[in-house]
């Protein structure tokens, strides 16, 4: 069945684009470079017109592997049909089989034909040596690396069989093992690279198509954006919005008095210094006029570099309500007569802004969701990159041996499943889904641990689970993650800046009558009383001086009682705070 899927796999233009890009090197040093030591090995014991017709096949093959190579560059460039591109890489499997066929052929002439044992061992050598060094040519496109790797290996460990002797029997069985150390070892490194495209393309699909303004800023200038941002400024095309003055999209003061440059820069300081910041701002679009947007700056760091990612959001609707909401309050006094339309109406309004602001609390979380899968990521691959790294080494020192290849294709796979459920965790969490489905605690702590917990590790804090329900339950699971979400990041802050000795977050589960339990505590100190009371209120917060939005609890508040029918409480503890869900089955 494995078999079956890697013979029906079929690969993206990404992972075709970079085959091709390391190919030629690849087509050069087998049909060319290892043809013409294997000529100069064998050239003293072999008919010389047999050795001139094999090295001729060889440039032959040479000249059709560029060609091909070149039609597929075409093809994917001019966007052709798929059935084209699926001709010409068959077209491309078969060149490399009838190159691993030449290089068959030799081996087992060069035993026929009883040239010196060192010669066959060096040939050997030269064989392992090209399909080794095919992981970084042809592993993105698994199928044609399969061919190269395992032909290859059958007709050398035949010859080698065919051969005979203790040991050539051993340098067989030796191969044997290396052969299949390098199928698993390709077939980690070409799930790595298919993941890590896949991930670049969620977050591409997530920037691009975010209905909210989505910006890279680099030295206090946007250095790209997506369509969205563009539209709310009225910008003519992406090439004008960039290449704009920022100072044209805002006027020279805001209604504060603080002048707008100048607060822009201290904002932007803030974020790179703290890592993120929430505020207002009133901006001018291309063509100067007004309007209010919501900002979130987070510190990001992308190919080297320290950006900014910045995510707008027009708000002047909720700034034009708000105003509406105080001329409201100011004529509810004269209003006697159609008073269940005018009850509705607001009931309307409010419902708008809690959608608005359980939105606004999701933006948030997404700019702390990229730190945290880029945190996440970068061990397993400087892990991967390492083993990788130490694999080269000792095959070029001759020292590789069947553990280390073992030990280290295990570590390898290991990291690589890692970063595909990273992937599946990121995505699964910001997927819209307005359904509620099966699930339990545990399924939705582990989705959090698996975005999260490596932060919470990194900053030193403890983690301990005490999961006793397993029972299943119908709710919004991805509205539960983001209240779990909340609640954990809320204990991490509480800690973090009341500098705890030995932090710890417990998150316990159980069944209580007809009720599904979670508590989250920990022991930061607890929620002094005199702000107990307004902790659910709408921008409230007690992190004011961190830029918190003061929407976390509030919001999960919302999602809990009117979302899921259930209850979210909070409680001091014994040196700390304990928020508590409680939900039924719907």
């Amino acid at each position: 069945m494995i078999l079956k899927n890697i013979l029906n796999e079929k690969y993206s233009i990404e992972l075709i684009n970079i085959m091709l890009r390391f190919s030629f090197f690849g087509i050069f040093l087998s049909n060319l470079l290892a043809s013409t030591v294997f000529v100069y090995i064998v050239f003293d014991y072999m008919n010389h017109t047999m050795l001139f017709i094999w090295f001729l096949l060889h440039v032959i093959l040479l000249i059709g592997r560029i060609l091909i190579k070149n039609t597929i560059d075409k093809i994917i460039q001019e966007n052709k049909n798929s059935e084209k591109l699926a001709k010409s890489l068959r077209i491309l499997y078969l060149l490399i089989f009838l190159t691993t066929v030449l290089f068959g052929y030799m081996l087992w002439m060069s035993v026929i034909l009883n040239i010196p044992e060192l010669g066959i061992f060096i040939l050997g050598i030269i064989i392992f040596t090209l399909s080794a060094g095919s992981i970084s040519t042809l592993t993105s496109v698994y199928k044609a690396y399969l061919i190269f790797i395992i032909f290859n290996f059958l007709f050398l460990i035949s010859a080698l069989l065919y051969h005979g002797g203790e040991m050539f029997i051993v340098f067989a069985l030796v191969m044997s093992v290396l052969m299949i150390m390098l199928v698993f070892s390709g077939r980690a490194t070409f799930l790595m690279i298919r993941n890590s495209i896949s991930l670049d393309e969620t977050i591409h699909t997530i920037y691009e198509n975010s209905s909210d303004g989505v910006v890279l800023i680099k030295n206090n200038r946007f250095v790209s954006s997506n369509k969205a941002i563009i539209d709310m400024f009225n910008a003519p095309s992406k090439y004008a919005f960039l290449h704009t003055d920022v100072m044209n999209f805002m006027p020279k003061y805001q209604p504060n008095k603080s002048n707008s440059m100048r607060l822009m820069a201290k904002n932007m300081q803030k974020a790179v210094r703290e890592g993120s910041i929430h505020f207002e701002w009133l901006h001018n679009d291309y063509y100067g006029n007004q309007f209010w947007c919501e900002v979130v700056l987070t510190k990001i760091h992308l190919d080297g570099e320290e950006l900014l990612h910045g995510v707008w959001r027009d708000i002047s609707e909720r700034k034009e309500m708000q105003a509406l909401d105080i001329r409201h309050q100011e004529e509810i006094e004269l209003i006697n007569a159609n008073l269940e339309d005018r009850v509705k109406e607001e009931v309307e309004q409010n419902m708008l802004k809690d959608r608005q602001m359980l939105h606004q609390s999701r933006l948030a979380q997404m700019g702390e969701m990229i730190a945290m899968i880029a945190h996440q990521w970068r061990q397993p691959l400087s892990a991967i990159s390492a083993a990788s790294a130490t694999l080269s080494v000792k095959a070029q020192l001759d020292t590789l041996d069947n553990d280390s290849v073992i030990n280290t294709s295990k570590q390898i796979d290991k990291f690589v499943q890692h970063l595909s459920a990273t992937i599946d965790d990121f995505r699964n969490f910001f997927k819209e889904n307005n359904h509620k489905k099966s699930t339990n605690y545990t399924k939705v702590t582990d989705a959090v641990l698996g975005i999260i917990g490596s932060t919470l590790k990194s900053k030193g804090i403890k983690v301990v689970l005490e999961l006793e329900s397993e029972s299943e339950f119908i709710t919004y699971e991805n509205e539960l993650k983001q209240v779990l979400i909340n609640l954990v990041t809320n204990a991490q802050d509480a800690l973090l800046e009341n500098k705890t000795i030995d932090p710890l977050i417990k998150i316990k589960t159980y069944t209580l009558e007809d009720k599904y339990v979670l508590e989250v505590s920990d022991n930061g100190g607890g929620i002094r009383d005199e702000i107990s009371e307004k902790i659910y209120d709408p921008y409230f917060s007690t992190k004011l001086n961190k830029q918190g939005t003061g929407l976390g609890l509030y919001m999960s508040n919302i999602i809990i009682q009117n979302h899921c029918d259930g209850t979210l409480s909070f409680k001091n503890i014994d040196g700390g705070a304990c928020f508590t869900i409680e939900l039924r089955d719907a």
